[in-house]
């Protein structure tokens, strides 16, 4: 059975990387409680990946403990009214640096909104550049954020918990790792209709024809990779379609060096 929260997630998700907001960013290490466990966000899930169980470790302790991690996230779709948005997500973060850097791209029918939006966080200043080339803006600020909740937002596995819908399809080798890799072809249509924007707001009146989804996990219980797929068929015969990919790369190697445009936001 899904989780009500998967909707909720994808939609919160597209609206903020639609609109370009800057997100999340380094900010300080949780505490820890005394036996030197994290009290970041996220109940852990005891165990790791076995065979043709579906199983996720509590990503907010790992990723801590790995001290850096990259996440991309991408959409494309066509929806209802025959519009193709594709959204981009680049997102590096050195924990024990306390540095990220994130770099937004939207386009609607295949023309950029205002430019890319790219964020740089060192020693507590928030730096961010909106636009490219000579029509590029620059603005910083003292503090950051929470980095973990946005690449663990951007994993909608994380959502799923342990889901017997999600078949074992064998084993694999991504970014250096093994993994488990476990398929979902039969669609939750609930799950799409609310979720993927492509109804308008019109949930009842869009047939799911296609959908594929596919997770790797790695043997510490990580999603490390996620691409999942859906098209359909509208009343009046529109046909709309989405599609999502995730990838968690560099765990434990991943630098955060500075952008080429520092000097600009710093002047």
């Amino acid at each position: 059975m899904y989780s009500e929260r998967i909707p909720v997630l994808i939609v919160a998700v597209l609206v903020l990387l639609a609109g370009c907001a800057g997100g999340a960013d380094v900010a300080p290490a949780a505490q820890t409680d005394d036996t030197g466990e994290s009290t970041g966000g996220g109940a852990a899930v005891d165990g790791s990946t076995d065979g043709d169980d579906f199983e996720l470790n509590d990503p907010d302790r790992l990723l801590r403990d790995a001290g850096s991690f990259t996440v991309s996230w991408s959409y494309a779709g066509v929806d209802a009214d025959g519009v193709e948005t594709a959204v981009t997500r680049e997102f590096a973060a050195d924990l024990e640096a306390e540095r990220s850097y994130t770099r937004t791209t939207s386009t609607t029918d295949g023309q950029p909104d205002a430019g890319a939006v790219e964020q740089f966080v060192a020693d507590g200043v928030t730096y961010v550049r909106v636009g490219d080339g000579d029509e590029a803006t620059y603005t910083s600020y003292e503090g950051s954020t929470e980095v973990l909740a946005t690449a663990i937002a951007l994993s909608q596995a994380r959502a799923y918990g342990a889901d017997d819908d999600l078949t074992f399809a064998g084993t694999e080798t991504f970014d250096g790792a093994s993994v488990e890799r476990y398929e979902l072809s039969a669609a939750n249509e609930a799950l799409i209709l609310a979720g993927s924007a492509a109804a308008q707001g019109e949930p009842g009146n869009l047939e799911v024809t296609s959908f594929e989804y596919v997770v790797l996990v790695d043997g510490d219980g990580l999603s490390r990779h996620e691409s999942w797929a859906f098209s359909g068929r509208m009343d009046d015969g529109t046909e709309v379609s989405g599609s999502w990919e995730y990838s968690l790369t560099g765990v434990g190697s991943t630098t955060v060096d500075e952008p080429a445009w520092l000097d600009e936001a710093r002047a």
